[in-house]
């Protein structure tokens, strides 16, 4: 048991120093970061993830079967259709790298603000206005796997093992149940948890993960959001797009959570 524990410590004193010693570097609109890529859409949401081995000819392992993305619903067939004016960035050195881009429709704007630091955090504060009245029936917010990339889990209400069908998650269960989940493969996998700030979710918030169509989906889902003109709700969250590392210093599916949810406390 002592030589378990000791191994352990030096797995995670040595993946801590993996996962903090690295610099940011941006072309275009690709944050690149050791062996993980980010590749930033006009809407300013993650277009791709992967990871890379500089070390080999292999090709990277991407995440996303498209990009991250919401749809605002405001009837059983009526969407608003949002518009990306285009991607600012504000910051740009090895540590940190910021970003802003605004999307439009007919009712709504929408302010996306992001952030990656050299830890690997990524966190996401999004600001949506109405310029005119608007009841939304159903608001998503998608994140699309590829299915190769989500053999495990581990977070709402899940100890961390093989991804189950579906895994669902209310937002009444917030303080019993962090909304917080990896999922992943053997060498690579994304952190996703939802900030307390958010407004966007109210009292029937929920997060559903379940394969649809080619891809895993994240859904984060939320009904009947009523906004009067100039009104403003927010939506934020942090990602940690998981580098691929050597057998010998990944950490366990079931240890992984606890770790990434640190790691983003201490951003």
């Amino acid at each position: 048991m002592y030589n378990k524990i000791v191994l352990l410590c030096l797995l995670l004193s040595n993946f801590v120093a993996f996962a903090q010693d690295g610099s940011l570097k941006i072309s275009k609109q690709v944050i690149t970061l050791k062996t993980t890529r980010l590749e930033i859409n006009n809407d300013g949401f993650p277009k791709q993830c992967d990871v890379f081995d500089v070390n080999t000819e292999v090709k990277p392992q991407k995440l996303l079967f498209e990009p991250m993305h919401f749809h605002f619903y405001s009837g059983a067939k009526a969407q608003e259709k949002m518009n990306g004016i285009g991607v600012n960035i504000t910051t740009q050195n090895a540590d940190s790298i910021v970003w802003n881009a605004i999307s439009t429709s007919a009712n709504l704007k929408m302010d996306v603000q992001g952030k990656m630091l050299s830890n690997g955090v990524v966190s996401y504060h999004i600001n949506i206005t109405a310029i005119n009245d608007i009841l939304l029936t159903t608001m998503n917010f998608h994140i699309p796997f590829e299915k190769t990339a989500t053999k495990y889990l581990a977070g709402l209400g899940e100890k961390g093992g093989l991804r189950p069908d579906t895994v669902r998650w209310q937002l009444g269960n917030w303080q019993k149940i962090k909304p917080s989940v990896w999922i992943g493969n053997d060498s690579l996998g994304l952190y996703f948890s939802l900030s307390k700030p958010t407004t966007l979710l109210p009292s029937n918030g929920a997060m559903q993960i379940n394969v649809k169509g080619g891809s895993m989906l994240l859904d984060v889902n939320a009904d009947q959001i009523t906004l009067k003109k100039d009104e403003q709700v927010s939506f934020d969250f942090n990602l940690i797009i998981t580098p691929q590392i050597p057998t010998e210093l990944r950490i366990p599916v079931k240890k992984k959570l606890k770790f990434y949810r640190k790691l983003v406390q201490q951003s």
